[in-house]
């Protein structure tokens, strides 16, 4: 064998246990390159995000309402925790949290648990000079309310991730959320960040400002604790609406939460502030001159058989402002016969009565007016004076709205978004909307509404009584009432509307009592507060006011 063969044998015999190499070297260099990089890229490289600010929500001056403002989430990572207990005793006077409930997040979660969101520079400070292994800390944002409770119930809640539960952080959750800011992260074999570079700065929406006054707002929340300390109601509500535009100045419930906003998810019976619905009609097709009497029976009228319809003073004849201003059911079911099923429907509808108001707020309900088919005479008398129909406290104040301004009833508008105030549709003439008006002076200067005067202002309203029905029998209660009061001031040139609704009095439960003196004194402040000098300069109580 000649030497040059021998070399030939010998080189491929040395070199033959690199075959397997080779050919593995291509696999992973060629075959599988891309998978392989693709999960070096994965082990090393991350693209994370940081959480955007949310758009502040401001009320008509520009004041802040709500606000995010940055903070730290903390995280565990269950890989890398040896002893839940111990993990969780090392972390809880850190943050704040029982040790027991950071070890149980830590046991059922699958890889990572968020701990908790919200903790300061300090906070976050001391959990790194800590070095508790398996704790992370990641920026976040807070959602703050500088005035905290007030208009809660407008304005809602967000969850932890940062998302809206309620309220307007739910309804306008696409404006206020931002696009979060993302990072490019790569990490050290021991998962540290070594560099970090930005892909995206992601952006912050613009501020959304809404009708609300923050000083009305106060003045209706300040109302309704005063009056919770004198009545001990169950709950209540009062709203403020500007009616020559529908913009709402103030929604205030109590006791306050974020969850609910019983002004537009709420449905309730509103007794007698429903008379106006069947004053309107007769007006405006002119069933009823202002001078023509109804006889009151003396306190008992029996529509139908087995069927007695009662006051709570007996009257005699009472003309179409008399029967508001002593609040006559009798009086009020003769003139609803005369208007007729269809026509007090159609004025219900047309005054915003079972149908959304379109308000930008979430759930909220449309409420129910029983259509004329099941208006029989008994449905029909019992719908006049405000029971066997379902309202919101939303649909009351934009039906005193439409009659302050002399027949328009408005899109109850919350958000300065720069478009225009929508007008829904005229619900009656001028001259019928101005005669109701006139009588609903006379409900607060000689009726049942006088407690709701402003001394040295023209003021017009109407009160509210009606039973509650009990959630165990499903009948009316004889204990638990609702006590109303509705109306607009100045009477002659209205400036505001104010609705007052209060569940479940102690002591005296009428609308007179319990409500007409909130109405008054949010009354009284917004005039005060807007400068307005008195329309009836001359009126006598306005002399003992100042005394």
């Amino acid at each position: 064998m000649n030497i040059g063969l021998r070399l030939t044998l010998a080189a491929s015999a040395a070199l033959l246990p690199v075959v397997p190499l080779g050919l593995r070297l291509a696999d992973l260099q060629i075959l599988r390159h891309g998978a392989l990089q693709s999960r070096a890229r994965d082990e090393f490289e991350r693209v994370a995000e940081e959480a955007a600010p949310r758009a502040d929500l401001l009320d008509r001056q520009g004041r802040v309402l709500a606000r995010s403002v940055p903070c730290w989430s903390i995280f565990a990572d269950k890989a890398m925790v040896k002893d839940p207990a111990a993990f969780g005793a090392r972390l809880s006077p850190l943050i704040g949290l029982p040790a027991a409930q950071i070890a149980a997040r830590v046991r059922e979660a699958n890889r990572f648990a968020r701990l908790k969101t919200g903790l300061s520079e300090e906070q976050a400070q001391a959990v790194r000079a800590a070095r508790v292994e398996g704790a992370g800390l990641a920026p976040a944002q807070q959602r703050v309310y500088p005035n905290g409770d007030l208009a809660r119930g407008v304005l809602g809640l967000v969850g932890a991730d940062g998302r809206g539960l309620a309220g307007l952080e739910l309804a306008l959750e696409s404006r206020l959320r931002g696009a979060p800011r993302r990072l490019d992260i790569m990490r050290d074999g021991a998962g540290r960040s070594i560099y970090k570079s930005v892909a995206d700065d992601g952006s912050t929406p613009e501020p959304v400002r809404l009708t609300l006054d923050r000083d009305v707002q106060y003045l209706a929340e300040e109302a309704l604790r005063e009056g919770g300390q004198k009545h001990a109601f169950k709950s209540g509500v009062i709203a403020v609406q500007d009616p020559r535009d529908g913009e709402l100045l103030a929604l205030a419930s109590w006791p306050a939460t974020p969850l609910n906003n019983p002004l537009v998810q709420d449905a309730y019976e509103p007794g007698s502030t429903f008379k106006v619905v069947t004053a309107l009609a007769a007006l405006d097709a002119g069933l009823v001159s202002p001078t023509e009497t109804f006889f009151g029976e003396h306190g008992r009228y029996q529509i139908t058989p087995g069927v007695t319809i009662t006051d709570h003073e007996g009257e005699g004849d009472m003309t179409l402002g008399q029967i508001l201003e002593r609040s006559s059911n009798i009086g009020i079911s003769k003139v609803v016969d005369r208007v007729g099923a269809a026509r007090f429907y159609r004025q219900a509808r047309q005054l915003g009565f079972g149908a959304r108001t379109g308000v930008a707020l979430p759930g909220e309900t449309a409420g129910e007016v029983r259509p004329v088919a099941e208006l029989t005479k008994v449905a029909l008398a019992s719908s006049s004076f405000g029971y066997g129909v379902q309202v919101s406290p939303l649909q009351v104040l934009g039906a005193y709205s439409a009659i302050a301004n002399d027949g328009t009833l408005w899109e109850p508008k919350l958000l300065l978004d720069g478009t225009a105030p929508a007008p829904v549709r005229r619900v009656a003439s001028d001259a019928a909307a101005r005669e109701l008006s006139g009588m609903l002076e006379g409900v607060v200067e000689r009726g049942t509404g006088k407690n709701a005067a402003v001394p040295g202002y023209r003021v017009a309203g109407k009160t509210g009584t009606a039973r509650r029905v009990d959630p165990k029998t499903r009948k009316y209660s004889t204990t638990a009432y609702n006590a109303s009061f509705v109306g607009f001031l100045p009477a002659a040139a209205p400036r505001w509307t104010i609705l007052v609704v209060i569940n479940e009095p102690r002591g005296s439960y009428y609308g007179s009592e319990a409500a007409a003196p909130l109405f008054s004194r949010v009354g009284r402040r917004l005039l005060a507060l807007a400068g307005l000098p008195p329309d009836r300069p001359d009126d006598p109580a306005l002399a003992t006011a100042r005394r």
